[in-house]
């Protein structure tokens, strides 16, 4: 009979994402992440295989979490162009202080490993697209009802946006204040008009 897990694998998880945010991948032991998630290494191995596979499944939870946020704002009943606005804002405020200062670990993923690692390259295009679509579908929907510019090509208006994210998250790392941030928002957000 197999001996239950003496440790909560969530907060392990946890750990170990936090661990590869602050540090990334290369700069992250095996020996780090066992202390940061007070496991030993039959433990690690055993529940979430090698430090790549723990990367990726650190990277799937990390993008959970944004993606549910996302999905969420623009899931909101009322005007969508609000819901983008709202979204737009949610990300700044991200950028902002200690939070802006630690960056994106998908970004930071993305700059590290991607040109270099397929599999991390894939991952990261899957999840930008996954992005593109929800948001490109609310721009779709709204222009409809003018209440976005119909000019604008939805799918292009989704990267425009999406990329203007990542160039904000970048923008935190150098500890910008909250008015500069909600400038740039403020431009960025010109678009739909």
């Amino acid at each position: 009979m197999a001996r239950p897990k003496a440790f909560d694998p969530e907060l392990a998880m946890q750990e170990a994402m936090e661990a590869f945010w602050e540090r990334g991948y290369n700069a992250t032991s095996v020996s780090d992440l066992l202390t940061e998630m007070k496991l030993n290494r039959g433990s690690l191995y055993g529940t979430f295989g090698d430090k790549k596979q723990l990367f990726l499944a650190a990277l799937d939870r990390y993008a959970k979490q944004g993606f549910d946020a996302l999905q969420e704002i623009l899931d909101r009943p009322g005007s969508a162009k609000a819901n983008l606005r709202d979204w737009v804002f949610a990300v700044g405020d991200t950028c902002i202080g200690e939070a802006g200062r630690r960056g994106c670990l998908i970004a930071k993923a993305a700059m590290e490993l991607a040109p270099f690692d397929e599999e991390i390259a894939q991952w990261v295009r899957d999840l930008h697209l996954r992005h593109e679509r929800a948001v490109a579908e609310v721009v779709r929907r709204r222009q409809a009802g003018h209440e976005i510019n119909r000019e604008l090509e939805p799918n292009a208006a989704a990267r425009f946006l999406l990329s203007s994210m990542g160039g904000l998250r970048l923008l935190g790392t150098l500890s910008p204040e909250g008015q500069d941030v909600r400038e740039v928002v403020e431009l960025v957000l010109k678009v739909l008009d």
